[in-house]
């Protein structure tokens, strides 16, 4: 029994949906591409998926481990592999052999049997769409159209490289302070719940009045020993958190004031707009060289996006392009992206390199993350060890107070 399938796409500019029958989706898509249809959505609307179908998704469901550093690895062996001239089934079958993940591996050996069953190499990676997104997908279906795999997996690798820096750039930057914050929280915990007590039983056998420092600090230690008042903070607090956590995934009018607000923030707004400027630019350069339209470019773009504000530009981008105006203009109309992103491109639209200049913005906006990142590590870590050293001290000057008190009256 043939399935049936709903599908969203272009046909040139005007937007268009049906549904299809077919055994397969990547038989559905090829059926609808025939027609000179882009296809931007399809989903399964009638059918059982067959026991080969459900093995396959339960293998990209294992194979979703799979981290970005290992699909580096991966890459770059099949680029250097088929560049020195290695037949593709022999590269197959020794990428599979020398995968050390085990998901990688079960991948690998899905592909090179696709392969062997008289698929394009494209087709099989297709079939792993959890592992390999669009991009990737369509670089290498590019590769094998123009004759010129080598090139667009050298570029495939760039492109994976690049998200993988951008990635452990935002971990390290944030990673340092965030250890000082947690040891600072500790510290001073251990601080109010024993090392203040000790001193405030001491205290009471003085019969003095306390200083008000450290009358404070006594406070603060019996407010978190109290189960009634520390512990429903605590409990507070992790309600707020989660409460956060689930209207962001739930609530969309909260996500967009959400990511509005966070793209305000000093450095960590900057630090996003800038990996988003760049992470854009470098998607549509190799869409572009690989010959992906537009509007299925900036629909595959939308879909690598997280951040609501940049997903309702590109919404309105696309809705723009299929009425004829120009990427640049579209471009300027929304205050997310700078005028140095809409200018550049402006002027590959005008010199017709608009491929050229879209690398040129990446690695400008790239340049200029890595500078953003630097300044925030350099912010965040003196301000962590400042709070962490004045707190810490305040606690043990309050607490000496005191006794530095008695050591002045008996003088």
């Amino acid at each position: 029994m043939q399935k049936i399938y709903k599908w969203e796409g272009f046909e040139g500019n005007i937007a268009k949906n049906g549904m299809v029958e077919a055994d397969t989706e990547e038989k559905a898509i090829a059926q609808i591409s025939k027609q000179g249809i882009i296809v931007t959505e399809i989903n399964l609307l009638q059918g059982k998926e067959t026991g080969s179908e459900q093995k396959n998704k339960l293998k990209e469901y294992k194979a979703s481990k799979i981290a970005n550093k290992d699909k580096v690895i991966f890459t770059k062996k099949l680029a250097t592999m088929i560049k020195s001239g290695l037949p593709i089934m022999k590269t197959l079958k020794m990428l599979e052999e020398q995968a050390e993940n085990p998901h990688l591996k079960l991948v690998a050996h899905s592909i090179r049997t696709s392969v062997e069953g008289g698929n394009t190499l494209s087709e099989a990676f297709s079939e792993h769409k959890l592992v390999f997104d669009t991009i990737y997908i369509n670089l290498i279906k590019a590769g094998e159209t123009s004759g010129k795999l080598t090139v667009f997996l050298s570029k495939l690798v760039i492109h994976l490289e690049k998200i993988e820096k951008i990635r452990k750039k935002v971990k390290s930057a944030l990673m340092y302070p965030a250890i000082l914050l947690i040891v600072a929280f500790i510290v001073i915990l251990i601080m109010l719940l024993k090392v203040v007590p000790v001193f405030q039983q001491m205290f009471s056998s003085m019969g003095h009045d306390l200083p008000g420092p450290t009358k404070a600090i006594i406070t603060v230690s019996e407010f978190f020993r109290d189960p009634s008042r520390g512990g429903v903070l605590f409990l507070v607090l992790f309600v707020i958190f989660y409460s956060v956590k689930k209207l962001k995934q739930k609530n969309k009018n909260f996500k967009e004031m959400w990511d509005y607000r966070i793209l305000k923030v000093p450095l960590i707004g900057d630090v996003i707009i800038k990996s988003t400027l760049s992470k854009i630019a470098m998607i549509m350069a190799n869409l572009s060289a690989a010959g992906v339209s537009v509007i299925e470019s900036l629909n595959i773009i939308g879909k690598s996006i997280t951040n609501v504000i940049f997903l309702k530009s590109f919404e309105e981008i696309k809705r723009g392009v299929t009425e004829g105006k120009t990427l640049s203009y579209l471009f300027s109309q929304h205050e997310v992206f700078p005028a140095t992103f809409h200018q550049m491109i402006a002027v590959g639209e005008e010199t017709g390199r608009l491929d050229e200049m879209l690398e040129s913005i990446a690695s400008y906006y790239e340049e200029e993350f890595d500078m953003v990142v630097d300044r925030l590590t350099e912010l965040l870590e003196p301000i962590m060890i400042v709070f962490m050293g004045v707190t810490v001290g305040f606690i043990i000057v309050a607490m000496y107070m005191p006794i530095f008190q008695i050591g002045n009256a008996v003088q």
